[in-house]
C-alpha cells in the first residue's frame, strides 16, 4: 500500500467500525521508520504517548496520538507528527498501558515515569536488553500480582551512521 499513516488509520478505522461490536475499540502507534534516512514519522489513535530520548535521557518528543481510538466513529480523521530526524544516541520508545498502568500492592501505578527512568537508567544496554528488562521491571513493581494487560513495548536506538 502507498499510503501515509493517517490514510492507513482512516482505512483500518472504517474496517473496524463494521466489525467492533459497540463500545469496543482499538488504541494504536503507527510509525514509519525510514533507516537510510534516519527519519520517523507517526501517528497514532487513541494510543499512549510515545518518546524520543536524547543519549542523555531528556525526552526531545513526544509522539502523542493524533486522533481517537479506532472503531468508534466511521468519519474519525488522523494526521501524522512532522517527519523527526534520529540523531545517534537517541532512544525511540513505544509503551502499551499494561507498563504504564502495572500497579504496586498499594495501588501506586509504575507509569511512564517509571518506564522513562527504567530506559535512563539503563541506557547503555541493547535494544532488546531494555526492553525485556522493562518488563521485568513493571511485573517486580506489581510484585507479581495478576497482569490484567498486555504488556508491550517497542526500543529503537538510534546508531551512529555508517
Amino acid at each position: 500500500m502507498d499510503l501515509e499513516l493517517d490514510e492507513i488509520l482512516v482505512q483500518v478505522n472504517r474496517m473496524l467500525v463494521n466489525d467492533l461490536e459497540h463500545g469496543h475499540f482499538v488504541t494504536l502507534a503507527l510509525a514509519r521508520l525510514d533507516v537510510s534516512r534516519r527519519s520517523l514519522t507517526y501517528a497514532g489513535a487513541g494510543h499512549m504517548p510515545g518518546f524520543v530520548l536524547d543519549d542523555a535521557g531528556l525526552v526531545v518528543h513526544v509522539l502523542e496520538s493524533n486522533g481517537p481510538p479506532l472503531g468508534l466513529f466511521p468519519d474519525s480523521k488522523f494526521s501524522c507528527q512532522n517527519e523527526i530526524l534520529l540523531e545517534p544516541g537517541q532512544i525511540v520508545v513505544l509503551l502499551t498501558d499494561g507498563i504504564t498502568e502495572s500497579v504496586a500492592p498499594g495501588g501506586e501505578e509504575f507509569g511512564a515515569r517509571g518506564a522513562l527512568d527504567y530506559i535512563v537508567a539503563h541506557h547503555s544496554e541493547s535494544a532488546r536488553q531494555i526492553s525485556d528488562g522493562l518488563h521485568l521491571a513493571a511485573r517486580r513493581f506489581a510484585a507479581q500480582e495478576p497482569q490484567h494487560d498486555d504488556i508491550t513495548s517497542v526500543v529503537i536506538k538510534v546508531n551512529t551512521a555508517t
